[in-house]
């Protein structure tokens, strides 16, 4: 009977022993899908959903999703001008529902990290698109070339003012990343040319459009009576958000003839205004391609594949003159893509 116990006890320890590496190890092995036979759960939160860049952005993660055919997409757009509150619980249920990697654009440089870090502590792969948070989160980061944007509408300013004038520079709320890279880049692109432009002022438009207005005339004309004698040779908009809101206040006041107005992101009607000559120039980003490559870093995340830490796409100056060029008509998504 000894005999006989002594024998089966190593058996029993060594199934107990199976066992238990069987459960301990299982998650990590499914995390990492490396022969990419399991469907993904693939999570995109974008800053906002309503505006036109983001819609383009959403084509390319479709494109990238159907490319690979075992990706399932969850896009997870904030209401109305997107709030990081709502982002950080999209977070939360992206972590509660065990996605196989985040894509996200942060709203805000320092108020998202701490959720980023939570999915990553997680195991969850991140990937930050546009956007991304202060420090050296351990994420891909597919963005624009945002500083050459900035140096884009400082060139041709410099080109249309004859290197002499004030602007006025339009933001929408604070906490931008790429905004804030553009400013750096328009302003480095004056400073290194030794310009005679001046930056007059520089406003939040954001969030209400009322009170956004009432800051546009005050910068403008130095006071609430958009009568008084205009005192302001151009005007730019940093972003989507930013232009909006300047192109329809000034067109509202009848203030756009004679003034060099460049926007960033214009959406279709902007392009319009590009093309009837009321905006003189945008500066256009790929989001379809932001969307597209961001999902791609994200799907080979999450099989355990490396990733660069950093993707950039190019910037586009968008006048009428190559607003009908076959290019810059799929960048601005007026024109279908194949690829």
């Amino acid at each position: 009977m000894k005999s006989r116990n002594i024998i089966q006890l190593p058996g029993i320890a060594t199934l107990l022993i199976l066992i238990f590496s069987a459960l301990f190890f299982a998650y990590p092995v499914s995390a990492a899908d490396t022969s990419g036979s399991r469907k993904l759960k693939i999570a995109v939160i974008p800053e906002r959903g309503d505006l036109d860049f983001w819609i383009l952005l959403k084509k390319g993660v479709t494109k990238a999703a159907t490319d690979d055919g075992n990706i399932k997409i969850y896009w997870l757009s904030p209401s109305g001008l997107g709030d990081f509150k709502e982002q950080e619980l999209e977070v939360d249920w992206c972590i509660e529902h065990k996605v196989d990697a985040i894509v996200i654009s942060p709203v805000h440089s320092l108020r998202m990290k701490k959720s980023i870090n939570k999915a990553m502590h997680r195991g969850i792969p991140v990937i930050q698109m546009v956007s991304k948070v202060h420090g050296n989160a351990n994420t891909g980061y597919v963005h624009s070339d945002n500083f050459k944007g900035g140096r884009l509408a400082a060139e041709f300013l410099q080109k249309e003012l004859k290197d002499s004038g004030t602007i006025v520079l339009g933001m929408f709320i604070k906490g931008n990343s790429p905004v804030n890279s553009r400013i750096e880049g328009f302003k480095a692109q004056l400073k290194e040319s030794e310009s005679k432009l001046k930056i007059g002022k520089a406003i939040y438009v954001g969030e209400e459009h009322k009170r956004g207005s009432s800051k546009i005339r005050v910068a403008m004309y130095g006071t609430d009576n958009p009568n008084k004698k205009k005192n302001v040779n151009a005007v730019v908009g940093f972003n989507e958000s930013s232009s909006e809101i300047l192109f329809k206040t000034l067109k509202d006041l009848n203030k756009l003839e004679g003034l060099k107005f460049v926007a960033f992101n214009p959406d279709p009607e902007m392009i319009q205004g590009i093309m009837d000559g009321q905006i003189t120039a945008g500066v256009a980003q790929d989001p379809y391609e932001i969307g597209r490559i961001a999902v791609n870093q994200a799907t080979m995340a999450a099989r355990g594949k490396e990733i660069p830490d950093e993707t950039m796409t190019d910037v586009y100056l968008i006048t009428k003159e190559n607003v009908s060029d076959p290019e810059i008509q799929e960048v601005l998504g007026l024109k279908e893509r194949n690829k």
